[in-house]
């Protein structure tokens, strides 16, 4: 039997696919976790290229994993499973036929979303945070493989929203011409300029300084471990403060070592060793341009957001 009170939420992500099982507390209003999964599966390989193009192996890898995603979201008899996907099929010229494929092994459709309802989804995730629900300001950004989206809340409502391509696979395809050495300065400059420009072309807004900065995203989460892993007095704290000096001390030096060394000394996780400099370069760049030190990560994004909707 159905649960009505019951939904099920896929992310296809560029760099990994995501599950939520999700009800709403009756008492609270806010969205709950029954279960979360998620496959590193990196889809966009190719997504920094003229034409952006899902090869084969990206196609099936990504198929299996919604496949058996879609089976564990069965086993909680959710009123719905909904599929969306973000910047890789979006941009995709093939994205159809991965879309294609996708419902002809589940019999579910696919949702792709334009950069603003990606934005709006991951804003409306955010406010299922009871940590943050209660801000009357805040500026949130979420960064994935293909995109990066810019938030700015204030009475409870979005009031700018914005969707850039500076995703980490993205600018690294792009960039950097080998991802397992350490970045040359000259290559760190050229996308710390691209993302700069980028923030400045998009007329996002800023400021003040006061406005708490909230987080979204696999990469904050992974640099919060490692920053919290390397301070053997560290307590993992709620909620997850990151400072931008430990980001940029943290860039500072896995730039400047090859992947091998990013993997054994740091255990940065084996899907995200490749792209983490250049996601650093990012994050530490667009926290310069925002004059912002300390950021709160929330686990609260896109797919609470969709959750969020399809409770309502």
């Amino acid at each position: 039997m159905l649960q009505k009170d019951v939904v099920a939420v896929i992310d296809v992500g560029s760099n990994s696919i995501k599950l939520l099982i999700a009800r709403k507390n009756p008492k609270t209003g806010l969205i709950e976790s029954s279960c979360k999964e998620g496959r590193e599966t990196r889809i966009s390989t190719g997504i920094g290229q003229q034409k952006p193009t899902l090869t084969q192996g990206a196609i099936a890898a990504g198929c299996q994993s919604i496949v058996e995603l879609v089976g564990i979201a069965r086993k909680y008899s959710p009123r719905v499973i909904k599929i969306v996907a973000t910047s890789a099929v979006r941009d995709a010229v093939n994205g159809s036929e991965f879309t294609r494929r996708v419902n002809e092994l589940t019999g579910i459709h696919i949702d792709i979303l334009t950069g603003i309802e990606e934005a709006n989804y991951i804003g409306k995730g955010l406010c299922s945070d009871p940590k943050v629900a209660a801000m009357e300001q805040l500026i949130q950004m979420d960064i994935g493989g293909g995109s990066l989206e810019l938030i700015r809340f204030g009475n409870g409502t979005l009031q700018q929203v914005c969707s850039l391509q500076l995703g980490a696979v993205r600018l690294t395809e792009r960039f950097v011409n080998d991802s397992a050495a350490p970045i040359p300065p000259e290559t760190e400059s050229q996308i710390e300029q691209h993302v700069r420009q980028a923030i400045k072309s998009s007329g996002f807004a800023f400021g003040p300084e006061t406005v708490p900065f909230i987080v979204t995203g696999g990469a904050f989460k992974v640099i919060y471990n490692i920053l919290e892993a390397s301070n053997a007095n560290a307590t993992t704290s709620s909620p997850q403060i990151l400072q931008k000096a430990d980001i940029a001390a943290l860039r500072s030096t896995l730039k400047n070592i090859p992947l091998l060394d990013r993997l054994m000394a740091y255990k940065v996780p084996v899907s995200r060793a490749d792209i983490l400099p250049t996601a650093l370069i990012t994050i530490d760049t667009v926290l310069e341009c925002a004059g912002c030190q300390t950021v709160t990560l929330s686990a609260c994004n896109l797919r609470y957001g969709i959750a969020t909707e399809l409770l309502a």
